[in-house]
């Protein structure tokens, strides 16, 4: 489901759900109707619609409390030399963030990586679970020769601590309340992510293999 396409109820005076909106429309309503800024002179509607529309888009994680947060900090915030004209896409998302990070596993840059085909080369290295802390440290992939030795260097070292506790809890012995901790949270991120290459890569018509 697209952010456009979640529903949400909309309350009118009363209080009561007036209508259902979108995703896109409750951005309007809460952030957009509040600030009131304009297109310069000579911006085709449309168009200057079309833009906000995909600012919108973009927004639709953020929830309601905090798009009222993000319309209070925007209005000083215009451009122009009256300071009338709606901020551009970066002024929207980086103060977006500050109120509310976007969620990683939402990000289309990850998205995008993880359905290419380095998703599945990521599976088949052993180095997926690190490839995402890389993005959650630098919000960038790992694409230099530096940032995938770092990545592969903590995947080898992952994996030889899983593979230790993993013996030892199949054995019966003994395993500290701290590697039981990480071994669950290594474990179960490797496999949602693993879920998500394979969402991502049918999204896009692609084999995980």
């Amino acid at each position: 489901m697209t952010a456009q396409q979640s529903q949400t109820a909309a309350p009118d005076r009363d209080g009561t759900a007036a209508k259902c909106e979108n995703n896109r429309d409750r951005v309007r309503r809460i952030l957009f109707d509040h600030l009131g800024f304009r297109h310069p002179r000579g911006t085709d509607p449309a168009e200057g619609r079309k833009a906000l529309d995909a600012i919108a888009d973009e927004l639709a994680y953020v929830d309601d409390k905090r798009l009222g947060v993000l319309a209070r900090m925007l209005l000083v915030h215009g451009q122009g030399s009256a300071k009338n004209f709606w901020p551009d896409r970066a002024t929207f998302l980086n103060f977006a963030h500050i109120v509310q990070p976007r969620p990683l596993t939402d990000d289309p840059k990850l998205l995008g990586w993880f359905g290419s085909v380095e998703g599945p080369k990521a599976i088949a290295r052993g180095t997926l679970v690190e490839t995402f802390q890389y993005f959650q440290a630098k919000r960038v992939p790992p694409v230099t020769d530096g940032a995938m030795r770092l990545v592969e260097g903590k995947a080898a070292d992952n994996q030889s601590r899983a593979a230790r506790i993993a013996e030892r809890l199949g054995n019966g012995l003994p395993v500290s309340p701290d590697d039981q901790q990480w071994h669950r949270y290594y474990t179960d991120l490797l496999s949602k992510l693993t879920q998500l290459v394979e969402v991502e890569r049918t999204k896009r018509g692609k084999a995980v293999a």
